[in-house]
């Protein structure tokens, strides 16, 4: 199991074929997806939990909720603040954004 911030976690297995082997490739692997999540995605990954829930008790339909979603997770804004690392800016913008939604 690779775990990259308590927030991705990624298998790597060969189905009990060689555990040695899916050791092996771990190594290789978590050092390719240690280079390609970054802190951004972490951020996104944070807010988007936080966007769901409240989602949740906002927005009754789950076609609704995923449009929502979506959009917060498209908002140049939103991408802009989490570059920067501002979660805090970041979620407040996604809470105006919900507040808006219909």
């Amino acid at each position: 199991m690779i775990n990259i911030e308590d927030t991705v976690q990624i298998a790597i297995s060969t189905g009990g074929r060689s555990p040695a082997m899916a050791r092996k490739i771990k190594l290789k692997a978590e050092k390719i997806f240690n280079d390609i999540i970054d802190k951004e995605d972490i951020y996104q990954i944070k807010l988007q939990k936080i966007a769901r829930d409240m989602a949740k008790e906002k927005i009754p339909t789950i076609t609704e909720r995923k449009k929502f979603l979506y959009s917060v997770l498209n908002s140049n804004k939103i991408k802009q603040l989490l570059k920067e690392g501002n979660l805090q800016t970041a979620q407040k913008e996604m809470i105006r954004i919900l507040g808006d939604w219909k």
